[in-house]
């Protein structure tokens, strides 16, 4: 009898051990899972985490505590994540590519994508956009003409030297022999608009999600065409004529290198099940999200080809680190 029982107690044991680690998620149902946001509260990637929040929970099993540290165009909070975490699939970065892709290109890290760290789930793939006042006097093919006719006295706002924004719109002009005062604002897209509204310059470059703010438009869509309805109107570089030039705005999760295979997908599986999920996908349009889900390994093949483009038009505007 007392052998039937030291068995069952064992398997149970054994039971308990095996599906409090794993869960629904691969982790371990007592523990919350941080997710480090290396931009500010408030900003258009830390609402994005917020409004899938719940929804990630529910299918993990456990809660997400999201903690902001920005600074340094995302390279502040990726800096910490990868040095202050454990490889135990308890932490997370969510992050754009600015910090992930196009900082390291630049020299400004000491950590780069290949060497530390991995892709888990991409939730939003969309364009880049030069964006101008509502009362901005020109199309988008009499902008591109202004600019030729007049090198340097364009002025567009950017939040980061090397970053998505900046490069999005430098690439097409260094590429045509174009030239525009390109300014960096560390402020974030925020004051980027700012500047805008206030006429230090003409414009600002921003991802599809930050758009909308009052007063200002898209005028050019320096990506992909957009999947968005209220956004496939406004002219691509494509359309205009200008081919090979798409700029696309990556957002995602990232473990650190060493996170356990089976942890990366299940955490995964949970982003994919949250973000196809109709009634999700439906709230979230209603808030001004466009989420696109990509498993680890498009999203990984995606980070390498953007890595790969990236590479030359860093050399030009001799961004790239010697």
């Amino acid at each position: 009898m007392r052998k039937g029982v030291s068995i069952f107690v064992l398997l149970a044991v054994i039971t308990s051990i095996v599906f409090g680690q794993l869960g629904n998620s691969g982790h371990s149902s007592k523990s919350p899972i941080t997710v480090i946001i290396p931009f500010k509260a408030g900003s258009t990637t830390d609402l994005q985490v917020r409004f899938m929040q719940k929804y990630l929970e529910d299918k993990i099993g456990t809660n997400l505590v999201i903690i902001n540290q920005d600074g340094g165009s995302g390279i502040i909070g990726t800096t910490t994540y990868i040095n202050d975490y454990k490889s135990d699939g308890n932490s997370i970065l969510y992050a754009l590519a600015t910090p992930v892709v196009y900082k390291p290109l630049t020299g400004d890290t000491k950590y780069t994508y290949e060497n530390d760290l991995q892709a888990v789930s991409r939730t939003m793939s969309s364009p880049m956009y030069l964006v101008v006042r509502n009362n901005y006097d020109k199309t988008a093919t009499e902008l591109i003409q202004f600019i030729k006719s007049k090198p340097g006295a364009f002025k567009y706002a950017h939040v980061g030297t090397g970053g998505n924004g900046h490069l999005a719109f430098a690439a097409f002009l260094g590429s045509e022999g174009l030239k525009a005062v390109a300014i960096p604002y560390s402020g974030g897209t925020a004051d980027c608009y700012a500047a805008t509204m206030g006429k230090q310059v003409d414009a600002y470059v921003v991802g599809e999600a930050d758009l909308g703010r009052d007063g200002v438009k898209p005028l050019i869509n320096l990506g992909s065409k957009s999947s968005n309805n209220k956004y496939q109107d406004v002219p691509t570089l494509d359309s205009l004529g200008y081919k090979g030039y798409e700029t696309n705005n990556l957002a995602g999760f990232y473990y650190k290198k060493g996170v356990d295979k089976a942890i990366i997908a299940a955490f995964d599986s949970a982003v994919k099940s949250v973000l196809s999920n109709e009634k999700f996908l439906a709230e979230a349009q209603k808030a001004g999200f466009t989420f696109i889900y990509g498993d680890s390994v498009s999203f990984d093949r995606e980070i390498r080809v953007t890595i790969e483009k990236a590479m030359p038009v860093m050399q030009e505007l001799k961004l790239d680190k010697k």
